[in-house]
């Protein structure tokens, strides 16, 4: 793959496999020094590739509308799930004891 275009995925396997070859005992320096350039190659690749995603993830909730006034913000005592409050699963509204004794 000297001059195909990487995938991340693609370029981090690869450089996986270079670190593999880097550790064994029985590589030359020279065969060391041409996977280093190719490591550094790859790195900056995948450098590019990140970074490429995360300004197109940026510049995509940038572009996404704003109107808050669209959407409902929960109140502090109303669950995430959208069961009433003190509701447990199968329906029945908790109630809290204190509150009972002091009415």
């Amino acid at each position: 793959m000297a001059d195909e275009k990487y995938t991340f995925e693609q370029a981090r396997i690869r450089l996986e496999e270079i670190a593999s070859l880097a550790r064994k005992k029985d590589t030359s320096l020279e065969k060391s020094l041409d996977l280093l350039e190719e490591g550094v190659r790859l790195a900056n690749i995948c450098t590019e590739l990140v970074d490429h995603t995360d300004m197109s993830a940026t510049a995509t909730v940038e572009a996404a509308p704003s109107d808050a006034s669209n959407h409902e913000t929960p109140d502090a005592d109303t669950p995430l799930d959208g069961s009433a409050p003190g509701s447990d699963d199968d329906g029945v509204v908790a109630v809290d004891i204190a509150d009972e004794q002091r009415s």
